[in-house]
């Protein structure tokens, strides 16, 4: 009878022994878990997948965001991923909000690894959530078992608007008007011009007269200082000669017998 206990044990305790690997569950991470952006910003989600002790070979993650909040940008795999482009296997829609994508691992991953990177764009102000959809997700191990945990996985998006910018006033600097001076013009500016009045024109005639007049009184010369000298040489050398021709005739008439 014992020996049958015995047997009974070691045989269960076998099966928990080969079924505890297959308890181990992966498990889904999303980092951070909180974001708070403004409308038209972008921001990073990072995918993670931890194994927990159990390779995987390949796994496929369906994400849930809210279309009218936020739009993927673009997804990048993490290295050494080797992406799966079939249908139903990748898939980027956001009218409805989906993203899957599903890649294998040469050799496997037991540990902790980065799955891929998701840029968002906040397209307007509001709060919103982006979900693991486990149900759709899986995560494979070396028998093509799904040993994905079903708990749920999400990160909490909060927009806010956009600031308000406000338009710069632009300054105008007013320059004090400068003092007359007592001179009649501007500081700092040059004096106006002093215009000599112009003479009114004469006629041609009268110009001509009194240039000929003016010939006669300097004598040519230009002075007429100058011209009143010469005149009053030239009277003087014609009274001595008009003395000169009446003393001769009068010594003619003394010299006549009466």
């Amino acid at each position: 009878m014992k020996k049958y206990l015995f047997t009974i044990l070691l045989g269960a305790f076998g099966t928990m022994a080969m079924a505890a690997p297959a308890l181990a569950a992966t498990s889904v991470s999303f980092a951070p878990v909180n974001v708070s952006v403004r409308q038209g910003q972008t921001f990073t989600l990072t995918i993670g997948v931890n194994p927990q002790g159990v390779k995987n070979y390949t796994a496929k993650t369906e994400l849930h965001y809210p279309a009218d909040l936020l739009e993927v940008k673009s997804f990048t795999f993490a290295p050494s991923w080797m992406p799966l482009a079939q249908s139903g296997y990748d898939l980027t829609d956001n009218t409805n909000g989906v993203l899957i994508k599903t890649a294998g691992y040469q050799g496997g991953i037991s540990s902790t690894a980065t799955f891929g990177t998701v840029s968002f764009l906040a397209k307007k102000s509001g709060n919103g959530t982006i979900t693991l959809n486990s149900g759709n997700s899986l995560a494979l191990d070396a028998n093509n078992q799904n040993v994905i945990a079903g708990a749920s996985v999400q990160t909490a998006v909060a927009i806010s608007a956009p600031t308000p910018t406000t338009p710069k006033t632009p300054t105008t600097q007013t320059t004090p008007a400068p003092e007359p001076t007592e001179e009649g013009f501007i500081l700092g500016e040059e004096a106006p011009a002093v215009q000599e009045p112009t003479p009114a024109p004469q006629p041609i005639a009268q110009q001509s007269l009194l240039a000929a007049i003016g010939s006669i009184v300097t004598l040519g010369t230009d002075s007429v200082i100058v011209g009143l000298l010469v005149v009053v040489a030239i009277l003087a050398l014609a009274g001595y000669a008009i003395y000169s021709m009446i003393q001769r005739v009068r010594r003619k008439n003394l010299g006549k017998p009466r």
